[in-house]
């Protein structure tokens, strides 16, 4: 007779259940600490998830300092203004657990689901805040995808930045806001390493996204104009975001093993910000998420070992922490992106469940140099729209139950701010079959500001780009 039992029937059964001494508990895995959603300031919103709000912010009008000639009246002047905009979307993921399994396993499944299900949440939105601030920090820098030409259709490795344009100067241009990139609304970009003489510019028409509605990802750009280039041809927008690439060169291609991070590369950042009049942080200081291999590197900067020379029991060495230096605070954060944070986890494919607007590699293959990034922040860069899901505690009703549970791994504190774990009863014929999901309403957008200082579109977010 074939034995249907719940141990016998379930290989997630057989791998918890008593057996030879099991221990019955789980240990909790490794977990990073969620810093990139400490970011965004949470700013709730009375919308539903598809509804999209635009947000306006004036330019300066600028400085009248010829004196009037007498009896003459000064002339009208006016200013520009410049929008961005965001849109509700929803964020879910959910686990079901049977209970006679939970029952007769050797830990309650129910409630390691649960935790499991919450920390999965954290890590989620946390990862989607990070792709957004760099993608701000990286917008308007790519390569080509492949020797091409000549050809009006430019084949590029990431579209992050050459997708929308802001033309006030252009009467049919889009004078307020960034909209979708057309023959009346172009963005001028710079190609190099063309196969012909010298860097040539022409102006993006249209795209075409390997992906539907991907604005970050693999694509082609439509130009004005034929164009021949090399493989991995550098492109760059008007409009780019200012990025501190160590040794110099206008792409990831040209960094090698010992482009390390420095102190004279966090000065260049700094400088920029207060050349652009960015305001910093309400602690007066600018954030700075590093990656591990970074703040190694800053060790090995003999201006950091001077700065740190005859204190070998300060807390720099003592923790193995930049702490706060030229203006900035330095938060060691293993979600940095690098190979094994971004899905797939190889390093060179691309992926729409997690879309890094950035490369990986040098070159684009897992045998280059590993590519590292160093992300700086500003005040009021992003924000967290949120909806208020507390609405939807009538609608559980019988059917099961809301919660705002706060969820704990090895002294992480995972707080489900505005995040919702829905405890759903039953709904089998047999009603031993319960689902537990995480939900969450929003949007991240990073604001621009075009209309003031230099021609970069972001001007809150900036990267170090490394070699390893």
């Amino acid at each position: 007779m074939t034995d249907f039992s719940v141990i016998l029937q379930s290989p997630q059964v057989r791998a918890v259940v008593q057996d030879n001494l099991l221990e019955r508990a789980f240990h909790d895995a490794l977990f990073p600490g969620m810093l990139f959603r400490g970011e965004a300031v949470p700013v709730p919103h009375p919308g539903q998830s598809g509804d999209t709000q635009i947000f306006t912010a004036p330019g300066l009008m600028a400085p009248k300092m010829k004196p009037l000639r007498p009896g003459v009246d000064p002339d009208d002047s006016t200013y520009g203004y410049e929008q961005w905009q965001m849109t509700l979307a929803t964020y879910a993921d959910s686990i079901p657990t049977h209970m006679p399994t939970s029952d007769v396993a050797a830990v309650d499944l129910f409630m390691r689901n649960a935790h499991q299900l919450g920390l999965s949440a954290a890590q989620s939105l946390n990862r989607i805040v990070r792709n957004r601030m760099y993608g701000a920090a990286l917008s308007g820098w790519t390569v080509a995808d492949g020797a091409q030409g000549p050809t009006t259709t430019l084949r590029v490795k990431r579209l992050n930045g050459f997708t929308r344009a802001r033309n006030p100067n252009l009467p049919a241009g889009s004078t307020v806001r960034f909209d979708y990139v057309s023959s009346s609304n172009p963005l001028s970009i710079t190609i190099f390493d063309t196969a012909g003489p010298a860097a040539v510019v022409r102006n993006v028409t249209g795209y075409t996204a390997d992906n539907p509605g991907d604005e970050v990802g693999p694509g082609t750009l439509t130009i004005s104009a034929n164009v021949t280039v090399l493989d991995r041809a550098y492109v760059y927008s008007i409009d780019r975001t200012a990025i501190v690439r160590v040794g110099g060169g206008n792409s990831v291609d040209s960094l090698i093993s010992t482009d390390i991070a420095r102190l004279t590369d966090v000065r260049a950042v700094v400088t920029n910000f207060w050349q652009n009049n960015v305001p910093a942080h309400a602690d007066q200081r600018f954030h700075c998420h590093v990656d591990p291999t970074n703040v190694a590197q800053l060790f090995d900067d003999p201006e950091f070992q001077r700065l740190s020379t005859s204190l070998p029991d300060y807390v720099i060495y003592r923790q193995f922490a930049v702490g706060e230096i030229l203006n900035t605070v330095f938060f060691k954060n293993t979600e940095c992106p690098i190979a094994q944070t971004v899905l797939p986890g190889d390093g060179v494919t691309y992926s729409e469940d997690d879309p890094f607007p950035g490369e990986l590699y040098s070159t684009g293959v897992s045998t280059s140099t590993p590519v590292h990034r160093m992300l700086f922040t500003a005040q009021g860069g992003i924000m967290e729209y949120h909806q208020d899901t507390d609405a939807y505690i009538t609608e559980a009703g019988i059917m099961g139950k809301i919660a705002d549970p706060r969820i704990n791994n090895n002294g992480i504190d995972v707080v489900s701010d505005r995040i919702k774990m829905i405890i759903r009863a039953p709904q089998n014929k047999l009603q031993d079959m319960v689902s537990t999901t995480w939900r969450f309403v929003g949007d991240w957008p990073a604001r621009t500001d075009s209309s003031t200082g230099s021609a970069s579109r972001y001007k809150r977010f900036q990267c170090i780009e490394t070699g390893a």
